[in-house]
């Protein structure tokens, strides 16, 4: 029978207890590690919300469709397009059929332009009449040419006919979609450019000077 120290037992209890003792350790750390995360998405949540209060994104500082003078864009037409011959074509109420996708056109209904105006030549009418259509340039809200052409058809409709800008016009509503708003009304303006026909779509308030 083997008789073992008092001092080796000892000993061994102590080596035992040293192992608890470092699990618990790594217990207690990892619990206080896991606390002191925790705290630090709360807080760092709590910082966001602050901030989003504060400082608006930029989505909704810009949630107004941008507003210019009569003046701004005859100046801007004149001296910076070297265009000529501006005129209001109609007043018209943006609706969700004019944005949407599958649509992909701006209709401008006869019957609500302007009184008396003439914005085509006589050759634009016989066209439009006879069926064809023609490419036309648009700026948007902003005053931006947009790159691509929009081709001008006439649509005859039971209660109306119809002038409608399509093919390239749902690019032309991602560009500017900070203006173009549905149920706002915009104004469509038409101008010359080395004779060639050309519309501007703008919000122009006539109360302010530039």
């Amino acid at each position: 029978m083997e008789i073992i120290p008092k001092d080796s037992a000892k000993g061994r209890n102590s080596a035992g207890m040293g192992y608890k003792d470092e699990a618990e350790d790594e217990y207690y750390l990892k619990t206080i590690q896991e606390l002191v995360n925790k705290k630090m998405k709360l807080l760092a949540e709590h910082q966001v919300k602050e901030e989003s209060k504060l400082k608006p994104p930029t989505e909704m500082n810009n949630s107004k469709p941008m507003v210019i003078s009569k003046r701004r864009l005859e100046e801007f037409i004149t001296n910076e397009m070297n265009g000529k011959d501006l005129k209001l074509v109609l007043k018209k109420i943006l609706y969700e059929s004019d944005l949407r996708k599958n649509q992909n056109r701006l209709s401008m209904p006869m019957n609500q332009l302007e009184k008396n105006i003439e914005f085509l030549t006589e050759n634009e009418k016989q066209d439009l009449e006879n069926g064809k259509e023609f490419e036309v340039g648009l700026l948007g809200p902003r005053l931006g040419l947009h790159k691509k052409s929009m081709m001008m058809k006439m649509w005859r409709l039971k209660s109306t006919s119809s002038y409608v800008l399509k093919t390239n016009w749902n690019e032309f509503v991602e560009e500017n979609k900070k203006d173009l708003k549905p149920h706002s009304e915009i104004q469509v303006w038409s101008f010359r450019k080395d004779n060639q026909l050309y519309f501007a779509l703008a919000y122009v308030d006539e109360n302010i000077e530039f």
